[in-house]
């Protein structure tokens, strides 16, 4: 009897080392999940590990700028992540090097995929990234403040915009904020790329010439008008941080609109008493305004993961709406899917009417039609013409192709 006991503990601890030895750690690494940007990531780690006992998440948070450095030489090692996240750049750096798997087209997820997502997460016909969201860039609005000044609805054309500045400086209310690192970027894309014109793909690769259009000769015309309205004083945006002093600055309640991205609502949401909404840029091509889809981040897995099979779990964990939906919810994004319930971010009602409408563009930079070096001449050089609204337009566009053909 004493025999038979010792067997059965010994086969019970064999049993209990067999299923410790059966976990599969699975490394993710994303530049979300930190406390400044948490996604809904710590959430849906916890639920993901209950549903899949087997699996410990161990996520590794690295900023998007240190994982070009972080994730390369792992790649390169044969030593990868299990599962990383990525752009569109990256799926066609990291992609076009072969180290990122084919996810496959087998997938419900990827017949949902929006057919503009899915040239970004695709590359010779393997599909190799998951995408999570759609994030807006817009104009933010301070509506008691455009209330004062008599205007009840958020500025989504032009003339609306030009009307709202005029009034809202005659009330000694402070317009606008047009940074020229990304503000006035924004707003010039938004009057440029004519939704039914061209694609940007044929000025990112050098066919059509930026100072040969007049729809991008048309936007900055229109920058001198809105500067003629009262929207702005030119030479003060021009060295106004677009990333720090710009938000603290509507945050604050101060200015009465914010051309920037939807990254900010959470931000805004919680200052007591800042009544906003979030709409599309004032574009002279459509009464409705324009809404600037940003092509957000996705999961890829790369070709030597460790746990590929695990990863695959992760990815299909995603693709079930009311997971990807708390990853949207915390994010205030759109679904790059068709046909999900997803809820809209919130504060953002003017956007997304826009976005029914079909007003809206997948921003260029966003999903390589326009090269990557190509925005931050676009930041640089529409700085410089901030500070000099005199010099002709020729000088600011003759940049922007100089750069394009420096990339060919």
């Amino acid at each position: 009897m004493m025999n038979k006991t010792l067997v059965a503990a010994a086969a019970i601890l064999v049993g209990i080392g067999g299923s410790a030895q059966a976990m599969t750690d699975l490394d993710v690494v994303a530049w979300k999940g930190n406390v400044a940007q948490p996604a809904g990531l710590p959430e849906l780690i916890k639920r993901f590990e209950e549903q899949n006992p087997d699996i410990k998440v161990d996520l590794s948070y690295v900023s998007r700028k240190d994982v070009d450095k972080v994730v390369p030489p792992r790649l390169q090692s044969g030593n990868p992540p299990d599962v990383t996240m990525v752009d569109a750049s990256l799926v066609a750096l990291w992609g076009g090097a072969g180290f990122l798997s084919d996810l496959g087209e087998d997938h419900d997820w990827y017949k949902k995929m929006l057919p503009s997502v899915k040239k970004v997460m695709t590359l010779d016909g393997k599909v190799l990234a998951y995408p999570l969201e759609i994030v807006g860039m817009g104009n933010f609005v301070n509506m008691d403040l455009l209330k004062k000044a008599g205007i009840d609805k958020a500025p989504v054309t032009i003339d609306e915009l030009k009307t709202a500045c005029t009034a809202l400086a005659d009330k000694g209310i402070s317009p606008m904020i047009f940074s020229g690192g990304f503000s006035a970027m924004l707003y010039v894309g938004a009057n440029g790329i004519n939704p039914k014109g061209p694609s940007p793909a044929e000025f990112g690769n050098g066919d059509l010439k930026f100072a040969d259009d007049p729809n991008y000769n048309a936007a900055l015309d229109s920058v001198r008008d809105l500067v003629a309205a009262k929207c702005f004083d030119p030479k003060l945006q021009a060295a106004l941080d677009p990333w720090a002093t710009a938000p603290q600055a509507f945050r604050s309640g101060t200015v009465a609109m914010l051309p920037h991205g939807a990254w900010n609502i959470s931000d805004f949401a919680k200052v007591d008493g800042l009544n906003f909404e979030f709409a599309p840029m004032p574009s002279s091509f459509s009464k409705d305004g324009l809404a600037l889809d940003l092509v957000g981040p996705g999961w890829a897995i790369p070709k030597d993961a460790a746990h590929a099979e695990a990863a695959r779990k992760w990815i299909e964990f995603f693709a079930k709406p009311e997971n990807l939906n708390v990853f949207l919810s915390v994010e205030n994004a759109y679904s790059p899917y068709s046909g999900d319930a997803t809820p809209p971010p919130k504060f953002s009602g003017p956007y997304t009417a826009a976005r029914k409408a079909g007003d809206s563009i997948l921003w260029p930079f966003s999903n390589e039609e326009f090269p990557k070096q190509l925005q931050s001449e676009w930041e640089n050089s529409l700085t410089g013409f901030l500070l000099n609204l005199d010099k002709p337009n020729k000088d600011t566009l003759d940049r922007w192709d100089e750069s394009v053909e420096d990339n060919l």
